[in-house]
């Protein structure tokens, strides 16, 4: 994952958790929202209620993993927040990938190439 499309500043999420709109699946929430910026920003949350911070880590990275296959599918124009809920622990890359695709096809995120 490219660093300009980082979201970083706390700021940022706040806005975004604020004035967007989201969207569930079992183990992932999507809180979206259109921007001014011409590229999109991703960010992720992971909390200490998914585990400790070896745990929190290795589900960040694979939201990363994953992000970085989907680059090029990502609609642009928008701040995307990835929530994990403790539940998403139990899932392996693959089941998360999906749930990712998934929960981007729902908000209209994801175009075909």
């Amino acid at each position: 994952m490219k660093n300009k499309n980082k979201l970083k500043k706390r700021k940022q999420f706040n806005w975004t958790f604020k004035n967007g709109k989201s969207v569930h699946s079992k183990n992932i929430i999507l809180v979206f929202n259109e921007s001014r910026g011409k590229d999109y920003k991703i960010g992720f949350s992971v909390t200490k209620k998914v585990g400790k911070a070896v745990v929190r880590n290795k589900i960040k990275r694979r939201f990363r993993e994953i992000i970085t296959h989907m680059q090029h599918n990502i609609v642009n124009h928008h701040t995307i927040i990835f929530v994990a809920k403790p539940s998403i622990v139990d899932l392996s890359f693959w089941d998360i990938q999906a749930e990712v695709e998934a929960l981007l096809k729902k908000s209209n995120l994801f175009k075909e190439i």
